[in-house]
């Protein structure tokens, strides 16, 4: 009762010498249709014994499994015997069906390492690894859901690496890919390797006319590549820029000229005697997320560390592109960025005028942004997780191998 292998009934159990117990376990129904003719048969002519692995309990289980080899009651039949197969062992099975089932929950709900569940379980890491990429073949197909809003993201997994191919050269192998997700719901629906146009407007291009004429808004970073694809593979979709990365081009606006402002003064690096440098990082935080103390803090910058008013001045364009984002009409948005416009006059320098650039550029994509909302960060929201499902495919030298890990771990987590 204790072992419980659907199917089985316990012929036998030892406990061996250095730990752990050996059980011989044999089907309860001999009844079964040969695979060839389907007729039924319940003769057996030998019984046949085959070590299989199964979950551990209290310790290392050594499973023995005793089968019988039944005769063919049809004399046509070309198999003269066959052995049967069970829900819990089919055919060639060297895993019951509960420990695959437990090896996958392991890897897609526990987020663990596949290298470490097969440790645990006892088995080879290609048999956990295996088990992953046949239920992502189950997972339905792509152009089967009813997909309306689209999100692209890039992620580095990995530092570069080099590997031998089988020429004998060096291929260097790309720590970027890209994931295409639901805006909607957060779930995962495809994985590309590389962050060019080409490998996403691939995937896009694979997809049904009826699928791409669905979607109405897809969600990127501000990447030329993803735009392109975008516009070649989804002509009647508008695009949406995700605030997170302007506002990060915005902090990196204010570091580069804080970091500028200490050379053309200092002749060096900041160091923490500079209260620019010292408080680097509350510069990069938003005003109104900011307390009493830290305000205070920040004003002190300005009044000791920027006799010029420049490094105040690219703080101030970075807000006001903080405001613009955060507006909830296209009108109001139009006249926070003239304001915007007008304190990037004021400053008058190379990088604020870059962001300037880089705003009039996507100013399109921020205005469907502001109507309709579609970000990337709103999959967070949605508490699917996609950056921690994506950080699964780190280490894994067979794109396919964290590709399934992803879309099961995100199909599951969707499911939940």
């Amino acid at each position: 009762m204790i072992f419980n292998l659907p199917g089985y009934r316990v012929v036998e159990a030892v406990d061996l010498p250095l730990g752990g117990r050996r059980v011989k376990v044999q089907p309860v129904d001999l009844d079964h249709g040969c695979p060839g003719c389907r007729v039924v048969s319940s003769r057996v002519h030998a019984w046949v014994e085959q070590r299989v692995r199964d979950i551990p309990y209290a310790g290392e289980v050594q499973v023995v499994v005793r089968k019988p080899r039944l005769v063919c009651l049809e004399p046509a039949c070309p198999g003269r015997t066959f052995t049967p197969a069970t829900e819990q062992l089919p055919a060639r099975a060297r895993c019951t069906t509960r420990l695959k089932t437990a090896v996958l929950n392991a890897v897609i709900d526990s987020g663990r390492a596949v290298s470490e569940v097969a440790a645990d379980f006892g088995v080879a890491w290609w048999t956990v690894q295996a088990t992953v990429n046949a239920a992502a073949v189950l997972l339905p197909s792509v152009d089967d859901l009813h997909v309306h809003r689209l999100g692209i993201d890039e992620h580095r997994y990995r530092r570069v690496r080099w590997y031998r191919d089988d020429g004998g050269g060096w291929r260097r192998v790309e720590p970027w890919m890209s994931t295409i997700v639901n805006a909607a719901s957060g779930q995962v629906l495809g994985i590309v390797d590389g962050r060019d146009s080409a490998a996403v407007g691939g995937w896009l291009a694979a997809r049904s006319q009826a699928w791409r004429d669905r979607i109405e808004v897809v969600a990127i970073d501000p990447s030329a590549a993803f735009r392109k694809a975008i516009i070649e593979q989804l002509p009647n979709a508008k695009v949406s820029v995700d605030p997170f990365h302007l506002v990060q081009l915005a902090n990196l606006m204010v570091t580069r000229v804080r970091q500028r402002l200490i050379r053309e003064r200092e002749q060096r690096r900041g160091r923490k005697i500079d209260p620019a440098w010292a408080n680097r990082t509350l510069l990069l935080r938003g005003y109104d997320t900011l307390s009493a103390r830290a305000k205070a803090r920040l004003q002190t910058v300005f009044a000791s560390d920027d006799p010029t008013d420049e490094l105040s001045a690219a703080w101030g364009v970075k807000e006001q592109l903080r405001r613009l984002l955060t507006v909830t009409g296209v009108d109001q948005a139009r006249r926070e960025k003239m304001i915007l416009g007008c304190y990037v006059i004021a400053a008058d320098m190379d990088e604020t005028w870059r962001l300037w650039h880089t705003i009039q550029a996507w100013w399109l994509a921020i205005e469907v942004l502001i109507r309709t909302r579609v970000t990337n960060a709103r999959t967070e929201a949605a508490n699917t997780g996609i950056k921690q499902i994506k950080r699964t495919g780190r280490g894994y030298r067979n794109p396919a191998h964290y590709q399934a890990r992803i879309l099961l771990t995100s199909a599951a987590r969707r499911a939940a």
